[in-house]
């Protein structure tokens, strides 16, 4: 039986480190990226043709990529604009997750499916998980690694932060919670812990 599972967080948390730790101590384990899939998304001609015809604003750069200094000026600037993105993309990247889902699922030896999504509960995305994973910091911890990571300054990272649920609601709406302050292999036990209690 393929276990399914939802694993988010706050950005800067620990997110993708999570999931390759999940691969790597269970090598059966399947983990669908909803960011690389946003991202191979953004690469395709007619979703962005798509989304600069929803915008009324051309997004692509000479070279016929996304301008994605803009797309983000854009979606900080008005919730409006991030609602109409998100109503194209966010059912494109679920039914790729469901695709990924049936594959593993007729692999026959797939232990886990696990999709880590970003927005897991801000938006409401369900594909039939039975358990919701978060991986969270402190949100000064979050500061840190978002300016020192990507060089935002202190406005950008703020406002990336808002438009995305407290670390702490998240937290209270998960199933399993793990804390990522510390060390990597102080994640890795607890990954590893939780593989030992609840699918062996």
């Amino acid at each position: 039986m393929m276990n399914v599972l939802g694993l988010t967080g706050g950005i800067a948390t620990g997110k993708s480190t999570a999931s390759r730790l999940f691969q790597e101590l269970d090598s059966d384990c399947v983990v669908f990226d909803a960011d690389r899939c946003v991202a191979e998304l953004y690469a395709n001609r007619e979703v962005l043709d798509r989304l600069s015809g929803l915008l009324g604003v051309e997004l692509c750069l000479s070279d016929g990529s996304l301008n994605r200094e803009r797309l983000r000026a854009l979606l900080f600037g008005d919730e409006r604009v991030k609602l109409k993105v998100q109503g194209l993309i966010h059912p494109l990247v679920r039914k790729e997750c469901l695709a990924r889902k049936e594959k593993a699922l007729t692999v026959g030896t797939t232990t886990s499916f696990i999709a880590d999504v970003p927005l897991l509960f801000e938006g409401g995305f369900d594909f039939g998980q039975e358990a919701n994973l978060v991986v969270a910091v402190s949100r000064e911890t979050q500061v840190q690694r978002l300016i020192m990571r990507n060089g935002f300054d202190e406005a950008t990272v703020q406002a990336i932060l808002e438009a995305q649920l407290p670390i702490e609601t998240k937290q209270d709406r998960a199933d399993f919670v793990f804390w990522n302050e510390g060390s990597e292999s102080l994640l890795q036990s607890q990954i590893k812990r939780f593989i030992e209690n609840n699918y062996q």
